[in-house]
């Protein structure tokens, strides 16, 4: 049996290799879902860890026990640092990941001190930190062997003003009053590496505290009456190696951690809710991007399936007749499957590996890269995924074959051409689904607002909203094969009595097999609309994205100077505060280098009053600039119909130019206070946060010169989150001022520097920590969510461009092996050559170009329809450049230039098959059979 299975395979092995290759295909697409999945959640929990860490200024997988301890459990330092270290021993059996660093710290409470050289009634506390030695540098020091030995930050010899070798004389309760217990400060220190993961508390968070060592703490210990000793752990842990397969374990661990103690603090479960949230969507992106394409090679694979068992009717009735029940026929096909599933299934999972990791390595669409996609490897579950698929395959291959295994060979006489008119046309099916896509559309464009809140909240996406299209899609191909049929029937029944022999012929065929030949056309339309659609979405969304960063950035690179604040407390109760300015210069020396065309300061202040008349505005947002390196420097990206302002807006900056104390505002400010060019207005600005929260120590009052929409750095809407993640819109008021200006009325205060590179220079040629448009660009297109859109309509492109062409190719080849008696019978009756092509033209061009035209149709109607829904996943936020729709004509060459060469090659094969075609041969063909 398994021999006879084997030769029915070689005998149509062309046939068996392409199905072969549509299993593999979808198999490799399959196993790719579960490699992707954990791939880009590791990218997410990684990301999610590092952002945490710039954002919160910690380390960002720390867990952490603060509290007291009676001092009668505890005779010394030493018992309640080993409780401490056996808190964190806890811990690590469960949470099973490498300890990167561990701050340990325990503190008496102190008391009132009076310092040698200072004024009276200063607190200090008196601290172990076991760590100080190694993580912190001295600074300054001097001993002093006749009292106890202390240390001191950096911070708080700035802030009580002491120096080394001064002493501090502190009173401590003793038990039958009060004791002066007398310290001398031996050394001032700092930290090595502020930025090392040991320093969960800082120097500057200790700012009271006075370090001892641990024997003269011990000593301390047995002068106090207080019956508690406060301590503190910070245990930090290896966040890479928590990942997708243990992050829900560690997750329930810590929960337990917290609800049996309620001391335990941690930093990670945060992160990790933020992550299962955000790989719920994930996992629905990736099956609302992978099912169109799976439906493709569905489509595919039953294309050539039922080419196959058309070929094999004849062999099924055979061995009907010699004695075979339709068991054992439907057994012999599930043999036949099952070897082309198991192949498909070896190939699909290398093939798969090989796809998602390419899939990864794109930045963009159509774009791969040699990236580091370390975290996209290769998962057991892939085996799974690949078992499974191969099942659907063989019952999909085989099920067909129960419905052709009939009892009785008279049946072999039946007929072959279906005129049974299809279910989905009697029913409409087309128009309702039509219908049904055209309603989710309405209802979804008018929750837009609602939608993209939902994403920002990191809510799950709805995954109909993406398949809406792939809906349209597909009712829009059965509508077109609906339509083609009535032109088919309405130009025969115009033209008949005009056609040549030959014409009538093809008409005569085309209406008999219009039913049966409806396949075709669908698969050809779904893949051409699908293939459009795919690459004007992802070029739509990464366009859009990269001009809303350059537009956001502003100009080339910025970099953000550090300013000391030097804060000086008067005997009054009054504060003097400046800051000192850096120098400027070293930015201005990178033009004469021929590294940078421009160089400007560019104050900005997000903490300005507005009041015009009755109105006034909070928290506007203040930029004070030079006019003419301002010109030089800034960049801003305009929308794609150049429609942002109204003029270019160097004409702004001349109109303020012209005006010392003019100002530039934004169009909602202009707005929302009554304001046109030519009015005056008063903005104020409060001290530094450092100083004082809430206190306005100088105003201003200017005239309008000139009202924008858009400028650059200029974001008009931001976005705010609560302590229960709800996101609520504002607007961001904009008054741009001349710098010299806001400096003479202000003083000086922090600003940035904004760089114009010169051609062929990037950052790396200035300094780190820039921020700069490309990186931001770099870093949004490694994104995860990004990454997937991008390597998925890449992937689904360019199966699109092979399942097209191989499926379009053999389909006719196979439909003409099938007619080869029809031919024949049309050349023994006169029929030329030439007519014969002519024939076979016609027919291509109602069932072939005009499916291919009506998909470009289709897939430019879905992109103009639905690109902008699906955009809020990724460009939820409003922004003063709206989307715009991106058709890139490179794309429409590409897919165009595929399909005319796959048609070429189908014409010149079919015409090299008629030529070899023997008349005696094929009419002896029609008497055998």
């Amino acid at each position: 049996m398994f021999g006879f299975v084997i030769n029915k395979l070689k005998n149509r092995k062309w046939l068996n290799l392409c199905l072969l290759m549509g299993v593999a295909l979808f198999i490799a697409l399959f196993v790719c879902h579960p490699m992707f999945e954990k791939g880009a959640g590791n990218q997410i929990l990684d990301r999610l860890f590092t952002d945490h860490a710039t954002q919160q200024n910690e380390f960002p997988a720390q867990m952490s026990r603060e509290g007291t301890y009676a001092v009668a459990d505890y005779p010394d330092s030493q018992s309640v640092l080993d409780k401490l270290l056996g808190y964190e021993k806890k811990w690590t059996e469960y949470v099973d990941i490498n300890k990167v660093s561990s701050q340990l710290l325990i503190t008496l409470s102190g008391g009132r001190a009076d310092t040698e050289f200072g004024g009276p009634n200063n607190y200090f506390t008196i601290g172990y930190l076991p760590g100080l030695s190694e993580y912190a540098d001295v600074v300054k020091s001097q001993s002093d062997t006749a009292t106890f030995e202390c240390s001191i930050s950096e911070k708080t010899m700035d802030h009580y003003g002491l120096v080394a070798g001064e002493k501090i004389y502190l009173h401590v309760p003793d038990g039958s009053g009060k004791k002066e217990i007398s310290f001398v400060i031996s050394q001032i220190c700092r930290e090595k590496d502020i930025n090392d993961p040991y320093w969960a508390k800082t120097l500057s968070d200790m700012g009271d505290v006075i370090f001892v060592s641990q024997d003269v703490f011990d000593e301390m210990m047995q002068y106090y009456s207080e019956d508690n000793i406060s301590y503190s752990d910070f245990l930090m842990l290896d966040y890479r190696q928590i990942n997708t397969e243990n992050a829900s374990l560690y997750d329930g661990y810590m929960e337990q951690f917290k609800d049996a103690d309620k001391l335990y603090n941690d930093n990670i479960r945060d992160t990790l809710e933020r992550f299962f949230t955000q790989q719920k969507t994930i996992k629905l992106m990736l099956w609302a991007l992978e099912l169109p394409c799976l439906v493709l090679l569905i489509l595919f694979i039953r294309m050539i399936s039922a080419q196959i068992l058309s070929l094999e009717e004849n062999d099924i009735l055979v061995l009907r007749s010699r004695g075979a029940t339709k068991l054992q026929v439907f057994i012999l096909y599930l043999q036949q499957s099952g070897i082309i599933a198991f192949a498909g299934c070896v190939l699909g999972i290398v093939l798969g590996y090989i796809m998602c990791r390419a899939a990864a390595s794109t930045d963009g669409f159509l774009r791969f890269t040699a990236k580091d996609i370390g975290t996209y490897r290769f998962v057991w579950q892939m085996l799974v995924y690949a078992v499974a698929a191969a099942v659907i395959m063989v019952l999909f291959i085989t099920v067909p074959v129960w419905k052709k295994s009939k009892d009785a060979i008279s049946e072999r006489s039946r007929e072959r051409i279906s005129k049974k008119k299809p279910l989905w046309e009697k029913c409409f099916i087309d128009v309702i689904l039509l219908a049904l896509s055209a309603y989710l559309l309405y209802n979804y464009n008018k929750q837009k607002s609602t939608l993209a809140i939902s994403v920002l909240e990191n809510r799950s996406i709805d995954p109909v909203m993406i398949l809406d299209n792939s809906l349209f899609i597909f009712a829009a191909a059965l509508l077109c094969v609906r339509l083609t049929g009535l032109i088919i029937l309405l130009v025969d029944r115009l033209f008949k009595k005009h056609f040549s022999p030959a014409m009538y012929a093809s008409f005569l065929q085309l209406k008999r097999t219009r039913y049966n030949q409806g396949f075709l056309a669908v698969f050809l339309i779904m893949t051409v609309a699908g293939g459009i659609f795919d690459a004007n979405m992802a070029r739509t969304m990464n366009s859009n994205m990269e001009k809303r960063i350059v537009y956001n950035v502003g100009c080339d690179a910025i970099y953000n100077e550090d300013f000391r604040l030097r804060i000086q407390k008067n005997k009054d109760g009054s504060v003097n505060w400046m800051y000192d300015e850096p120098d400027f210069g070293k930015y201005e020396s990178l033009k004469n280098e021929g590294i940078c065309d421009g160089v400007t300061r560019v104050l900005e202040d997000e903490r300005v009053d507005i009041s015009a008349g009755s109105g006034s505005i909070s928290d506007a947002y203040l930029m004070a600039i030079n006019t003419k390196e301002f010109g030089e420097t800034a960049k801003l990206q305009s929308d794609q119909n150049d429609d942002i302002n109204d003029a270019h807006w160097f004409n702004y900056l001349n109109e303020l130019a012209k005006e010392p104390d003019g100002v530039i505002i934004s169009s909602n400010l202009a707005k929302a206070l009554g304001l046109k060019v030519g009015d005056s207005l008063n903005y104020s600005r409060y001290v530094p946060e450092a100083v004082d929260d809430d206190q306005i120590y100088a105003s201003e009052n200017a005239k309008v010169c000139a009202i924008v929409k858009g400028f650059p750095g200029y974001e008009r809407y931001t976005y705010e989150t609560d302590v229960e993640g709800n996101v609520t819109e504002q607007e961001k008021y904009l008054i741009v001022a001349n710098y010299a200006t806001v400096v003479e009325k202000f003083g000086m205060t922090p600003y940035s520097v904004w760089m114009n590179l010169s051609k062929g220079k990037t950052v790396d040629d200035i300094y780190k920590n820039l921020t700069s448009a490309q990186q931001l660009i770099d870093e949004n297109k490694n994104s995860a969510t990004v990454q997937i859109t991008n390597g998925m309509f890449t992937l689904s492109f360019i199966l699109s461009l092979i399942v097209c062409s191989v499926g379009f190719l053999l389909y006719w080849v196979m439909t003409l092996k099938q007619r080869e008696l029809q031919f024949g019978i049309y050349r023994a009756m006169g029929m030329r050559m030439r007519e014969v092509k002519e024939m076979l033209l016609n027919e291509q061009i109602f069932l072939s170009f005009l499916p291919l035209l009506a998909g470009a149709g289709i897939g430019i109607t879905a992109t103009a329809m639905f690109v902008r829904l699906i955009s809020i996943i990724y460009l939820p936020q409003k922004h003063n450049i709206g989307v715009n729709v991106y058709i890139y004509q490179s794309d429409m060459l590409e897919l165009a230039g595929v399909l005319f060469v796959a048609v070429a090659v189908c014409y010149v094969v079919i015409s090299r098959l008629l030529k070899s075609m023997k008349i005696a041969q094929a009419l002896r063909l029609g008497e055998d059979s």
